[in-house]
């Protein structure tokens, strides 16, 4: 079933138009990868999903209803969370507050349920949130974000300033998140883990959809390989 359909979205910031008729959906329970170059439009277009970045053209459905245009509370409150680029925790506040205030709607009960998916937090429940390691930190939001038992959660660049190991334990969560019935759409740097662990990619090219498929099949695309999997001296 889709959940999420994008149809010829055109978003910007005022005169500057950043994307150009995307195309995009996201069925119920699945990971999507949306990949491209810094500057492609793709924090933009979780933005527009999410409503905070208004559509000059195109649609949004979710779950079968038009938001193109609604605020941001009520897209979430629809079934939308968002993990922006750079996590953006309450720095002052615990673990435990920030996700109490990730779970208004189900007036905070879900803890126990988001710490089985993150296991280090619940040790770190007293601990001031601005305190934390960057890992501990990108958890928390990701944590944050599935309080309310969203049917879809967007993270944006998660691996963003986080050693790869630690990365690798984030990464193995996805699936269990999109087990739970949470679709998730993957914004990330790293095209490889982004395409690992999703069902199907799209990659986002100066504000268009230049490729898309299923994930697999992407990442043995020779296009995508030479402009994205290519690593320094392997001579591609």
């Amino acid at each position: 079933m889709t959940l999420l359909q994008v149809a010829g979205l055109t978003a910007g910031y005022g005169r500057v138009e950043v994307l150009h008729g995307v195309d995009l959906t996201v069925a119920a329970g699945e990971i999507i990868a949306l990949v491209g170059a810094n500057g492609a439009g793709k924090t933009t277009l979780l933005r527009s999903i999410s409503g905070q970045v208004a559509a000059t053209a195109g649609r949004i459905c979710f779950a079968g209803a038009d938001i193109t245009g609604h605020p941001v509370e009520s897209v979430v409150r629809r079934g939308v969370a968002h993990v922006p680029e750079g996590r953006r925790l309450f720095a002052g506040l615990t673990v435990r507050d920030n996700l109490r205030l990730g779970g208004w709607a189900t007036r905070g009960t879900d803890i126990d349920r988001v710490l089985g998916l993150f296991p280090p937090l619940a040790a770190r429940l007293t601990q001031v949130a601005g305190t934390l390691s960057g890992g501990e930190q990108q958890m928390c939001a990701i944590a944050r974000g599935l309080m309310n038992r969203p049917k879809l959660i967007m993270i944006d660049e998660l691996s963003l300033g986080l050693a790869p190991v630690v990365v690798d334990d984030i990464v193995r969560t996805l699936p269990d998140i999109a087990a739970t019935g949470t679709a998730v759409l993957l914004v990330e740097q790293d095209v490889d883990i982004a395409l690992s662990v999703s069902t199907r990619g799209y990659v986002l090219e100066t504000g268009t959809i230049a490729f898309t498929g299923p994930s697999a099949q992407l990442r043995t695309d020779s296009r995508i390989q030479r402009a994205y999997l290519a690593r320094p001296g392997d001579g591609r």
